[in-house]
């Protein structure tokens, strides 16, 4: 079975769903399907040894929307000349090659799948309006990388059924490394694109109260990885806080080096709302370490409170929640060996979760192809 995994960024763009879609044709090859990636995104025509088909099409941005004249036929050479078998479309806040795949997908009687990556928003009114047109989804396998995202999705698409097909990791990975953090100081850390929708200034201001609220017993430091427009940023809160000093800003780092920062720490916050997955939680929940999360967020559909970590209604709690964590050693060491055991989201799991979505997908088209 020949797949085509269809979004507007690949590698080399380096970001959250860029790597997940290397990851996820590389554990397909693995398991035997010949998947393969199309995008726009400039490029070598192999990445790890997946076969990457890119298209060059300029697109024009009209009502804040991006459209790009052409793309479907391109599309439609592809699949046609390189014998695809399913669509598998993903994407995220602005893509329009996703969903010129979807429509080449269809026009081709393909089984086609359509993921989405992101919180819908400013693309959800064309989501609904287009659908409730053409009805495109009754010919489409809908599905979503979280719970969150999957709601938001039926809202846009009344009648529409989106399941969720979630983001995985290398689990075997994440735990090679050792867990032994120092007693002291307690060390919080975080991976994020530095800019505003990532919240990492009020990541900063939760620190600071939490440092006023412990009063040094225990002392804390934070570190976050990760670059992006408002770093400068901040630094200067965290200086102006009066935490400066407890805060470390190395910027972008490898899977490598955050798996032996994760090695040195004892508890991973993500301070984002709009997070669809949590990707970067999910690494250091597998790693071992407890996850402090919002719970408006997707994170929470493998962050259990009390279990794997804790999940803040608002950024009081979020604060308040990363004291708790800094004070309570026996939480942090249960929550951090139960994290160890997790076995669940590992890349032999969403292969298997894939294959299914596939096939349902082969069986939604013929339906349609016999309707």
């Amino acid at each position: 079975m020949r797949v085509a995994l269809v979004c507007d960024w690949f590698l080399p763009r380096m970001g959250g769903i860029e790597l997940q879609l290397r990851d996820l044709a590389l554990a397909l090859r693995a398991a035997g399907t010949d998947a393969r990636v199309v995008t726009t995104t400039r490029g070598d025509a192999f990445v790890d040894g997946v076969p990457v088909h890119r298209i060059e099409v300029p697109l024009a941005p009209i009502a804040g929307f991006a459209f790009a004249p052409g793309l479907s036929s391109a599309l439609s050479r592809v699949i046609r000349d390189e014998g695809i078998d399913v669509v598998h479309a993903h994407a995220s806040v602005v893509s329009p090659v996703a969903y010129a795949a979807v429509a080449a997908g269809v026009r081709a009687d393909l089984p086609t799948v359509l993921t989405f990556h992101s919180m819908l928003h400013q693309s959800s009114l064309l989501l609904g309006a287009s659908d409730a047109v053409l009805g495109w989804s009754r010919r489409v396998l809908l599905t979503a990388v979280s719970s969150v995202v999957a709601a938001q999705a039926v809202r846009w698409m009344p009648g529409a059924s989106v399941g969720v097909l979630p983001n995985a990791v290398d689990a075997a990975f994440w735990r090679r490394g050792t867990h032994s953090p120092p007693t002291a100081p307690i060390h919080f850390v975080s991976a994020m694109r530095m800019s505003r929708k990532k919240r990492p200034l009020r990541l900063i201001r939760a620190f600071a109260e939490t440092v006023r609220f412990v009063a040094g017993a225990p002392p804390l430091r934070l570190t976050i990885a990760g670059d992006g427009p408002d770093r400068v940023a901040v630094g200067r809160v965290a200086a102006e806080l009066g935490v400066g000093a407890l805060v470390d800003l190395p910027g972008h780092l490898s899977r490598e080096e955050l798996r032996a920062l994760y090695a040195r720490a004892h508890a991973f916050v993500l301070p984002s709302e709009r997070e669809s997955f949590g990707i970067a939680a999910l690494e250091a929940r597998t790693a071992g370490l407890p996850v402090i999360a919002m719970l408006a967020s997707g994170a929470r559909d493998f962050i259990a409170p009390g279990v794997n970590g804790l999940l803040a209604r608002d950024d009081a709690e979020l604060s308040r929640f990363m004291a708790r964590m800094a004070l309570e050693e026996p939480a942090r060491r249960f929550m951090s060996s139960r994290n160890r055991a997790e076995t669940s989201y590992d890349w032999s799991d969403a292969v298997t979760l894939h294959l299914r979505a596939y096939e349902a997908a082969a069986r939604t088209a013929e339906r349609a192809s016999t309707a």
